[in-house]
C-alpha cells in the first residue's frame, strides 16, 4: 500500500471534554468553537480582527493571541497536513477537504477528506498503549490546537514502520536467542524438561502432574486455570520426524485440546519439517524455544545451567 505523506501534523480537541468527538467521527467532521466569531468572519480570514475580539473577549492578550493561531490553523489547513485526535482509547487521523469552514446546528466544522482513520495503513487499530509516547502525550495538551512534533513518529505509525530504536533492540533479541540455541541444546534432559515447564508455567497453564511424572505418552500435562483445557506436552532432547508422528498419531485428541512436541536437538527430518500436518499438534524446535527463553526471562536460568 501507498505510504501515507503529509506536510504538517496537528492534534485537535473535538469540545469542551471531549464532547464532538463521536459526532465528528461519525460524520467526518473536525468540529470548532468559537461561538463569538462569525463564520463569515472567518473565511474572510480578518486575522488581526479576530485576534482583537478573542484577546477582548479572554481579557488575556496570550491567550486570545494563542487562540486565533489555532482557529487560523484549522481554516487555513489544507489537504496537505494530517489532523489526529484521540477517541475511545484510540489515535484517529484524517486530514481536511480543501474548503471553507462551514456550520450546522451543532458548530463551526471543516469537512474531512474520506473519513476518520482508526487504523494504519496495514488495517491495524490504533490502541492508544501501542503508540509512542510522543504521541499520546498530546493528550494533555489543554487548548485546542497544537502541532504533533515529531512529525516522524506519527508518519512512521501511521504507515507501520519500526522505529530505529525497535530495529536495533529487535536485532539483539534475536541474535540473543541464535546463540541460546546452542546452550539450550548442551542441557541434560532433565533440566531441558524442568526448562519447558518453566515456559508454560508462567502462563495461564498449571501442572496437573510432576514433571516426568505424566502418564506414559506425555512428560508433562497442563490445565488452563480459566477454561478448564488441558495439554500435553512431549519433551525431547533428540527425535526424528518418525518420532514426530508417532506421538501425533496416537495424541487423544478428544481428551486434549492440544499436544506440544517439543525438540532442542531434532535431526534433518524433523528440522526440515514444516509442522503442518496436524491441526491439533503443535511442533516447536530450537528457534522457538530460544524464543521463548528470552520472552519469558529464563536466559540467567539456561547460563546457569550450561556456566
Amino acid at each position: 500500500m501507498e505510504k501515507i505523506q503529509f506536510k504538517n501534523a496537528f492534534f485537535i480537541k473535538l469540545g469542551r471534554e471531549g464532547e464532538w468527538e463521536e459526532s465528528s467521527i461519525k460524520e467526518g467532521k473536525v468540529r470548532i468553537g468559537w461561538h463569538e466569531i462569525s463564520l463569515r468572519t472567518i473565511n474572510k480570514g480578518d486575522w488581526d480582527g479576530i485576534t482583537i475580539r478573542l484577546r477582548k473577549s479572554y481579557g488575556n492578550k496570550g491567550v486570545g493571541t494563542r487562540d486565533a493561531n489555532a482557529l487560523r490553523t484549522i481554516a487555513e489547513s489544507t489537504s496537505e497536513d494530517i489532523w489526529i485526535t484521540f477517541h475511545a482509547s484510540k489515535l484517529w487521523w484524517c486530514r481536511l477537504r480543501d474548503g471553507k469552514v462551514k456550520d450546522d446546528s451543532i458548530s463551526k466544522h471543516r469537512v474531512v477528506l474520506g473519513k476518520w482513520n482508526d487504523q494504519n495503513i496495514n488495517g491495524r487499530t490504533l490502541y492508544v498503549y501501542d503508540i509512542p509516547g510522543s504521541l499520546s502525550k498530546v493528550r494533555a495538551f489543554r487548548a485546542t490546537v497544537c502541532r504533533v512534533e515529531p512529525a516522524d513518529d506519527l508518519r512512521r505509525v501511521i504507515n507501520a514502520e519500526q522505529s530505529g530504536v525497535y530495529y536495533d533492540v529487535q536485532q539483539a533479541k534475536d541474535a540473543l536467542a541464535r546463540r541460546l540455541e546452542s546452550a539450550i541444546s548442551k542441557l541434560h534432559w532433565k533440566d531441558f524438561e524442568i526448562l519447558v515447564d518453566l515456559i508454560f508455567s508462567r502462563s495461564n497453564l498449571k501442572r496437573t502432574g510432576g514433571v516426568g511424572k505424566a502418564k506414559d505418552y506425555s512428560d508433562i500435562e497442563l490445565e488452563d486455570q480459566i477454561t478448564g483445557d488441558r495439554y500435553l506436552i512431549q519433551v525431547k532432547s533428540q527425535a526424528s520426524l518418525r518420532d514426530f508422528r508417532d506421538y501425533a498419531d496416537d495424541f487423544p485428541s478428544g481428551q486434549f485440546r492440544r499436544l506440544y512436541f517439543i525438540v532442542h536437538s531434532p535431526d534433518k527430518s524433523l528440522e526440515n519439517y514444516d509442522g503442518t500436518e496436524y491441526d491439533e499438534v503443535e511442533l516447536i524446535l530450537p528457534n522457538r524455544i530460544s524464543m521463548m527463553v528470552v520472552d519469558c526471562g529464563l536466559v540467567n536460568w539456561v547460563l546457569d545451567k550450561v556456566r
